[in-house]
């Protein structure tokens, strides 16, 4: 009996676990990050969410699975990986005739000291949407504290765009 119980009793814990990690992904989901575009024409600040629908870390232990989608543990992002990032702002003015944007980028996380707990690079490319207009960046960015803190600058040629960017990346 204890054989048939000991199985049954650790799905219902890993079940309760599963609830609970993705409970508290949402609560840091309401965590924005603070963002400023800059054009030519004006600057706007606003908050940002971002999610994190697909990763592939090639920093982890072979042990565990290197894909992750949405719940993105932090070493699994900044000990190396490529990542796909969807998110939403909304700034403080329009622009153009609206306040809100959204963004698709393709990032890669590249470790710098520490196998990046202490620093690392991000580069990649994405594609921002705001008042009609959807054109492309260039993303250049460093992580710190065990990859919780993000600095990212990304850049446009056409239109001139800046887009600064304090992220808390907690999942």
């Amino acid at each position: 009996m204890i054989i048939v119980l000991a199985p049954t009793a650790r799905s219902q814990t890993q079940e309760a676990s599963l609830s609970d990690r993705v409970f508290t992904w949402l609560q840091f989901q309401a965590i924005p990050s603070i963002t400023i575009l800059s054009s030519t024409s004006a600057t706007q600040t606003g908050f940002e969410w971002e999610a994190t629908p697909l990763l592939y870390s090639f920093g982890m232990t072979r042990l565990v699975s290197p894909w992750k989608s949405f719940i993105v543990e932090p070493p699994a992002r900044f000990t190396g990986s490529i990542e796909f990032v969807v998110s939403g702002q909304i700034l403080t003015e329009k622009v153009g005739n609206s306040y809100f944007g959204g963004s698709a980028q393709l990032l890669g996380h590249i470790p710098l000291i520490e196998r990046g707990e202490h620093l690392g690079l991000t580069v990649g490319i994405g594609s921002y949407s705001f008042s009609q207009s959807t054109p492309f960046f260039k993303v250049v960015g460093i992580s710190t504290l065990f990859g919780f803190l993000h600095f990212n600058l990304k850049q446009s040629a056409s239109p001139k765009l800046w887009v600064g960017s304090i992220e808390f990346r907690f999942f």
